[in-house]
């Protein structure tokens, strides 16, 4: 039977509910610039900018940790998600702190102390049901996640249309916003809950070991993230906003394509996480997913890049034209970021934190130089090219690395002390 049959359907159950929120907020940031005006819409992205990268950092790889342990040991589930709550907690306490004190520093008013608050309550939030999103992945429950943000969505449609339609302060919207992510968050505990994951004991020794283990992939996803976002920080330097702009315009397309990738990757890590006991099966399945890959996506990036200079220029205009280009280049990237996500989890399900690591490392400095230099010599097409061969040049060192050493293909043990192990033997 195959085993990773349930993938396709779990995805578009993640990628449903994420796009519905992501609509929703966008929604949201239209609501805050017509009514309130780019004044008070330039505050909220740059609270919630700060706010977020905090958030990011704070989580340290938690998320996905959460996932490779749960669904590697299921049995285990209720003593690994109280560690995972415990640190979670200590991470976030430390950077909420940080982020005050800055406020501090900066000098906030008190209206604007109000709306840090509570964007920075919401940000945090968002990142705890994130962690219990995870549990239900590894737990193949991906389809609660999908009702919950639905039900997410709609509450915020309808905080907009109050808004709106009232007249009110942009301070009650984002009390709406915060009620409604601490709604999902209680849905999405309860849920766990129901699934029979619930607090139990959890030594210091169990919490350090999975911050520990989290930390690589913490890092490899920041690496990843820096990445992204580095194409747009590299040509600010190059070349002129409206220039900026019209790549923004080409470029908005792939970060879509990067958010489907990693929530891929992250339904792929939970059931690639249940075969690391087998490694023959392990490796078989993963061959049928790479082979789908390729299938599904070499197809449609083809098409992509036929028609995305049209596409541009219906969705932005004649003056975005230039635009063109450079979409196009990147549509070539599209499977070589899909393999990259499914060698990711393959990596991470293996524990092999030194191969995906220092790949990530080797690509930000790659792609940071190849941004400067492809740049500069040819402007927003070069960077299209950058971007192409860094995704390239991932796939091709996981592939270099595809046999993996003989200790990370041995099922892994969830916790490493021998005190560890003595606990779960007693659970």
């Amino acid at each position: 039977m195959d085993r990773l049959r349930n993938t396709p359907r779990n995805l578009l159950h993640v990628i449903g509910g994420e796009v519905l929120l992501r609509l929703a907020n966008f929604g949201v940031a239209v609501l805050i610039a017509r009514v309130f005006g780019a004044g008070s819409l330039g505050l909220y992205a740059a609270i919630l900018a700060v706010a977020t990268l905090a958030e990011r950092l704070s989580d340290n790889g938690l998320e996905i940790a959460g996932i490779a342990e749960t669904s590697r040991h299921p049995a285990n589930r209720s003593r690994t998600a109280t560690a995972l709550y415990i640190n979670k907690t200590i991470f976030s306490l430390v950077a909420i702190s940080a982020l005050a004190a800055l406020g501090w520093a900066t000098g906030l008013s008190r209206s604007h102390w109000l709306i840090a608050s509570i964007l920075t309550l919401r940000t945090f939030l968002y990142s705890y049901c994130r962690l219990n999103n995870g549990l239900l992945k590894a737990l193949g429950r991906a389809p609660l996640i999908a009702r919950m943000q639905s039900m997410h969505c709609l509450v915020l449609c309808f905080a907009i249309g109050f808004v709106y339609l009232r007249g009110r302060s942009l301070a009650l919207l984002l009390v709406c916003l915060l009620v409604a992510q601490f709604m999902e968050f209680l849905f999405s505990l309860h849920n766990v809950r129901i699934l029979g994951v619930h607090f139990d004991a959890a030594s210091s020794q169990l919490c350090w070991n999975l911050a520990r283990r989290s930390t690589p992939i913490g890092l490899t996803y920041t690496l990843s993230t820096l990445m992204l976002r580095g194409d747009v920080l590299v040509l600010s330097l190059l070349a002129t906003v409206s220039l900026l702009g019209t790549f923004s315009a080409a470029d908005n397309g792939l970060v879509m394509v990067y958010v489907v990738a990693w929530l891929f990757s992250g339904v792929l890590l939970a059931d690639l996480g249940r075969l690391s006991s087998s490694p023959d099966e392990f490796d078989a399945e993963f061959r049928k997913c790479v082979l789908a890959i390729l299938v599904l996506c070499v197809p449609l990036a083809v098409a992509a890049m036929l028609f995305a200079s049209p596409a541009i220029r219906l969705l932005y205009g004649m003056s975005f034209a230039a635009a063109g280009l450079p979409a196009a280049i990147m549509c070539v990237a599209v499977p070589f970021i899909f393999l990259n996500a499914a060698f990711l989890s393959r990596a991470v399900a293996c524990s092999a934190a030194s191969i995906y690591l220092t790949v990530y490392v080797a690509a930000a400095a790659l792609s940071l130089a190849l941004n400067f230099l492809l740049g500069w010599r040819f402007g927003i097409a070069g960077i299209a090219v950058s971007i192409v061969l860094r995704e390239m040049a991932i796939t091709l060192a996981f592939v270099r690395l595809r046999t993996l050493p003989a200790k990370f293909r041995q099922p892994v043990a969830p916790f490493t002390s021998s005190s560890d192990l003595a606990e779960v033997g007693n659970t």
